[in-house]
């Protein structure tokens, strides 16, 4: 699948933008109708109580949409709460823990460990930047 920026092809760049929604159905309807191409999902991920889409805008951004599953407590629910929308930038990484690694010794915070992600299957790590914005780090596929 190709990326906006990189992926274990092209290497480490920005992967996606991405971007909260209440219920996936509409969030693909809007996205797809402004012209973008679903490239992936949707995918449930139990681990990360979220499911999960790849979508690639006309201009050749790729956005992820997130809503929560219907069926356990979604770490969405507080930036749902706050009206969803855009939430982290994804980037692909050479070497994840070197990378969250650097990220903490630069005073980010650590949202979510090295987890198993379904959709893209590799391993993601969040950490929140001191300025407040939010960054997954995406490593090598399994």
């Amino acid at each position: 699948m190709p990326a906006i920026g990189g992926d274990e092809t092209t290497g480490p760049g920005l992967h996606h933008v991405g971007f909260v929604v209440p219920k996936m159905e509409p969030g693909i309807r809007r996205f797809v109708d402004a012209g973008g191409e679903v490239l992936l999902g949707p995918t449930d991920d139990h681990q990360l109580h979220v499911t999960c889409v790849l979508i690639r805008l006309p201009e050749g951004v790729d956005v992820e949409l997130v809503a929560p599953l219907a069926d356990a407590e979604s770490p969405l629910t507080a930036r749902l709460k706050r009206g969803g929308g855009l939430d982290h930038l994804c980037f692909w990484v050479d070497d994840l823990d070197a990378s969250l690694a650097r990220e903490i010794e630069n005073d980010a915070m650590l949202l979510v460990p090295p987890t198993y992600a379904v959709t893209f299957d590799s391993t993601v790590a969040f950490v929140q930047r001191r300025g407040g914005l939010v960054v997954e780090l995406m490593g090598a596929k399994r």
